[in-house]
């Protein structure tokens, strides 16, 4: 870990809830949290999921309490990390003096911002912020966790760049490896590793899809499939009409050592995307990194396993042009032989080389020296366009409550 810019280093994503950004930042700040040169801090409310962990565990991070009204002095020169999301709130609560690192972990998250700003605020044009946001990338205060999240707001916001420089997302590494050994059975074990929403649900689909047409030539074989997680979409799978031999168990929400645990002993394949395809490779758990569609893939697709992810990419939108190497039915072959071991360890080596703590915090560390973005840089842009009328709104709060209206 190298840093010889920035003494202190300050998180800002308030939250009252837990999800995987949350978890994102709460780690890396706890990894940063343990050198000696460093001062942590976590803005977060008082109540949030991030400051109640850190109080829980005692974690060498200074909390720093927000509210939604009230502005926040940080010390002159620091840095602040934060989603790409929540840059409205940076001009908002921030000195201008302190420089910001931009994370944009979510190809959409900016365009939601975008679309809760306050009614008398035009919000519909997306491209007039394309400028804005183009200069934040030359000045190395914007960074992309992987190429889909930049081609995607590339697009909305019409971004000029051709290349950017990617600071990609991790999972925490582990101490236990799956090994695999001759499978003896005629019962293959599959898994799949996500959120039920319907993104995620039509390529979950569209892999029971695949196997019920694998049993159709193989009526002699089983598939157990196990699925874990849960969420809104969940009976558009109980529903979905499977093969006789193929059985789906609902598993809901595992996690920690107790979905590693499961993992591990239970799934010799899994599909998923995001962090999940992450967490599954870390294990040495051979992982199919599917598309994210919001409408059904059709069935003459083809998959890739992790390691063969370009740019970082953990989940592209399905392309009928997608150019991937494996069929369905040969990767359920390999299962069978023994071969996937070998697929395997070579998604467990690229999850080391590209996405475990180690590899993406030593590069979060090498970037700090290149930036070069202040608030005030922010508040000169079009994101700090309206903050007089934020500040104005906090102010009419305080009086309120100064008065007890």
């Amino acid at each position: 870990m190298v840093n010889e810019r920035f003494k202190v280093v300050t998180f800002f994503y308030p939250s009252k809830v837990i999800g995987g950004a949350e978890l994102l930042f709460l780690r890396l700040a706890i990894i940063l949290s343990q050198s000696t040169q460093l001062l942590i801090q976590y803005v977060d409310y008082v109540d949030g999921f991030v400051a109640t962990e850190i109080e829980k565990y005692n974690h060498n991070i200074k909390i720093i309490p927000f509210h939604n009204y009230q502005g926040i002095k940080l010390l002159k020169g620091s840095l602040l990390v934060t989603p790409l999301s929540s840059i409205f709130q940076v001009a908002r609560f921030f000195n201008k003096e302190v420089y910001v690192m931009l994370w944009s972990i979510h190809p959409m998250g900016l365009k939601e911002a975008i679309d809760l700003l306050p009614s008398h605020i035009p919000s519909v044009s997306y491209k007039r912020y394309g400028q804005d946001l183009t200069n934040l990338i030359a000045l190395n205060g914007l960074f992309f966790m992987d190429k889909p999240n930049f081609t995607i707001q590339k697009s909305i916001f019409d971004l000029q760049q051709l290349q950017v420089n990617y600071l990609p997302i991790f999972s925490s590494d582990v101490t236990h490896l799956k090994k695999y050994g001759t499978l003896d059975s005629a019962i293959l074990s599959l898994g799949w590793l996500g959120r039920l929403c319907i993104e995620k649900v039509n390529p979950l689909l569209n892999v029971i899809s695949h196997c019920n047409d694998y049993l159709k030539i193989r009526p002699t074989e089983k598939i157990i499939f196990y699925i874990i997680g849960d969420g809104d979409k969940k009976t558009m799978v109980q529903n979905f009409e499977i093969h006789k031999n193929l059985e789906l168990r609902f598993l809901g929400i595992l996690s920690g050592e107790e979905l590693h645990k499961f993992m591990l002993k239970q799934v010799d394949l899994m599909f998923a995307m995001g962090t999940s395809a992450l967490e599954i490779a870390s294990l040495n758990i051979a992982t199919i990194l599917v598309d994210f569609s919001f409408t059904e893939i059709p069935k003459n697709n083809r998959f890739r396993y992790l390691y063969e992810s370009m740019d970082y990419s953990v989940g592209d939108k399905f392309q009928v042009d997608n150019n991937y190497k494996h069929e369905f039915n040969s990767i359920l072959e390999t299962l069978k032989s023994g071969e996937i071991s070998y697929h395997a360890k070579m998604c467990y080596d690229y999850f080391c080389f590209h996405h475990s703590e180690n590899s993406v915090v030593n590069k979060f560390c090498s970037i700090l020296s290149t930036i070069n973005v202040r608030v005030l840089d922010i508040n000169n842009s079009k994101f700090g366009k309206y903050r007089q009328l934020f500040i104005i709104k906090s102010m009419y709060f305080k009086i309120k409550k100064w008065f007890g209206i």
